[in-house]
């Protein structure tokens, strides 16, 4: 199996694994767990997994970073990723989930156009028509409520959607690009976590009084979700590009959706039958890269790794 396919395979099981954060935390809020608190502890369980790996292997895999690595460890984790997850979650008080879903993925077109601009990463004409038909298969997913509309909740939507793309950015420059994918999610958890109870503390909103069941929920998204999510972002960014990595993860509200459906019993009507469809098929077009293309990112990957 060559680079490019295990970036693809690894970009889809992260998008996979955060897809199904969305239904698993409206089953947890049943018990009255407030978002924040939950993000906590998702955050703080997945960096007690990452770093009692990171302790197993310690002989394997450098976990010390240089001071400007930490800086930047530390602007994604404590401010970058409690920000994006901040606003996610907060969007959804004030506008319809498939409102803020189908503004939170405009982020591929930011991530795109930044590279573009500031990177003088290519896209490609296979990239260009990906992001098109996976927006418009996008929009057919979701059904977007007219009377929904707010100011705010559209704000914080875009706000949520702009640090995501940042986030996933600064994955992909070369600093963090050298440092270990597990090292990475363990940094980015732990200063997440902090940030998280400090908030949580001020708003007093630190409860642990909860049934298994949610404890078992929140675990399952700080390990399946979260800790295993992150690394096979951060592994399939190195491997394809943040350009492309952001396009696939369209798939994540695709899952939603899906998911959703099997297991809350919603709705699900033709046009998001054939939204589905197309976004699947801009991840397929979007790894359809020409000969001269596969020959730079493997030369590229070669580089890097």
């Amino acid at each position: 199996m060559n680079t490019e396919i295990k970036g693809i395979l690894l970009t889809l099981l992260a998008a996979a694994s955060f897809g199904a954060v969305a239904p698993i935390a409206k089953f947890i809020y049943q018990y009255e767990i407030t978002p924040n608190f939950m993000l906590a502890l998702r955050f703080l369980i997945a960096s007690l997994f990452l770093w009692g790996y990171i302790f197993i292997n310690r002989k394997k895999i450098n976990y010390k970073l240089e001071k400007d690595q930490m800086i930047i460890m530390l602007l994604i984790g404590a401010f970058i990723y409690f920000l994006t997850t901040i606003f996610y979650f907060n969007a959804i008080k004030f506008i319809p989930v498939s409102l803020h879903v189908m503004i939170f993925y405009s982020y591929p077109f930011m991530v795109n156009i930044f590279s573009f601009f500031v990177f003088k990463e290519k896209i490609s004409k296979n990239q260009s028509m990906a992001m098109i038909i996976a927006f418009v298969g996008l929009v057919l997913t979701v059904s977007i409520n007219s009377s929904g509309f707010s100011i705010l909740g559209i704000s914080l939507s875009l706000l949520a959607a702009i640090f995501n793309g940042t986030y996933i950015l600064l994955l992909g420059t070369i600093k963090i690009n050298r440092v270990d994918s597990v090292v990475t999610a363990a940094y980015t958890n732990l200063f997440s976590s902090i940030s998280f109870f400090i908030y949580c503390g001020i708003k007093g909103e630190i409860h642990v009084d909860m049934p298994s069941n949610a404890w078992i929920a929140i675990v399952f998204i700080a390990i399946i979700s979260t800790a295993i999510a992150i690394i096979s972002l951060s592994k399939g960014i190195r491997m394809i590009g943040a350009s492309k990595a952001s396009i696939i993860s369209t798939f994540e509200p695709l899952e939603g959706v899906i998911l959703s459906f099997i297991f809350l019993g919603e709705s699900m009507n033709i046009k998001q039958i054939i939204g589905i469809a197309l976004i699947v098929f801009a991840i397929f077009l979007i790894n359809i890269p020409s000969t001269k293309e596969s020959n730079t990112q493997n030369a590229y990957n070669e580089k890097i790794l």
